[in-house]
């Protein structure tokens, strides 16, 4: 086993907690009474993530050498992706009466979390792979820095869509990996 896989072993043990915590509470989520769409789109789009960040972390394995600041790094998503689908599904979803009223309440743990994930990613570029990272990845960051300080609906609205349509680039343009 090299030294990669064994780093990648722990991310994926984080990136496996956070995708079983929403797959535990898609009968909550998704109840007819209780559901929101917005927040059912942030559901959609952190499953999307966390298999994107999976992808993406085999990505990895062409890095020569790691050291702790790396590794620190790589785990930066998985635990920020872990974090927003504690945030988003919370510890108790059983106990949830309204996604739409609980997603007002927590959206500014929410997106700040998924801030972290773009963060984390620039991040990776700069310390892991060395290399500089799009524009766009710094717009997308902006963008939900604002929006976790946000507290409207309509600004939550307005991200989530091209935010899917961004990890589902993200995904499609390193669709294989070797």
């Amino acid at each position: 086993m090299s030294i990669f896989e064994f780093l990648t072993v722990a991310a994926s043990i984080v990136l496996a907690l956070g995708i079983g915590k929403l797959t535990s509470s898609i009968p909550y989520v998704f109840s007819v009474r209780k559901s929101d769409w917005l927040h059912a789109l942030f559901f959609v789009f952190l499953v999307i993530a966390h298999i994107v960040v999976w992808w993406r972390v085999w990505l990895l394995n062409l890095v020569p050498s790691w050291n702790i600041l790396q590794f620190a790094v790589l785990m930066g998503s998985p635990l920020s992706l872990y974090l927003a689908a504690t945030a988003l599904v919370s510890s108790n979803p059983e106990q949830v009466g309204n996604w739409k009223e609980y997603f007002e309440g927590h959206s500014h743990w929410i997106i700040s979390a998924i801030a972290g994930i773009v963060f984390f990613g620039l991040l990776r570029s700069y310390v892991v792979l060395k290399i500089t990272p799009e524009w766009w990845s710094f717009a997308i960051f902006a963008i939900y820095v604002g929006a976790a300080i946000s507290r409207r609906r309509m600004v939550h609205i307005v991200i989530i869509f091209p935010t899917i349509l961004y990890f589902v680039l993200l995904l499609s343009r390193d669709f294989t990996a070797s």
